[in-house]
């Protein structure tokens, strides 16, 4: 009679390490090369030049990272029990407060953009604002796909 696994052992998905390395590593690369092509002047470390000599590949780096961790977090995600429930507990209300925070960020970008008012990082990102709020929106229906 073989033993099933308990629950805590149980290690996979967005739990196994090389998907947390890489998705750290990629959100990291991403958040890095922002604050260097806003040309911010927080205090830190300098991007190598090896690194700002890639321009605008380093966008790609970052999202290959980034869909690496997802690929190795969904080939090693653990199969459900028979009759689990695969939906999130919080996924209405991650998608509710995502598709608010979208059309919030959309709203605020439209009406601040003819006045002289200016919010540190709205008013820089110009249109950008819309990419933005839209991908709250698409992130939105991402989480109503988790609802059961």
């Amino acid at each position: 009679m073989s033993k099933s696994p308990s629950k805590s052992r149980i290690r996979g998905g967005w739990w196994h390490p090389a998907a947390i390395v890489l998705g750290v590593l990629g959100l990291g690369w991403f958040v890095a090369w922002l604050f260097y092509k806003l040309d911010t002047n927080l205090p830190g470390p300098e991007i190598p030049t090896v690194v700002s000599d890639l321009g605008n590949w380093n966008w790609a780096i970052a999202g290959v990272l980034l869909l690496a961790a997802s690929l190795v977090a969904s080939s090693t995600a653990p199969e459900p029990e028979p009759g689990a429930s695969l939906g999130w507990r919080y996924a209405p209300q991650l998608m509710i407060g995502s598709a608010l925070l979208g059309l919030v960020w959309i709203v605020t970008f439209y009406t601040i953009s003819n006045t002289e008012v200016e919010l540190p990082v709205i008013t820089d990102l110009g249109n950008w604002n819309l990419v933005i709020g839209m991908g709250f929106i698409v992130a939105a229906f991402g989480f109503a796909t988790k609802w059961e």
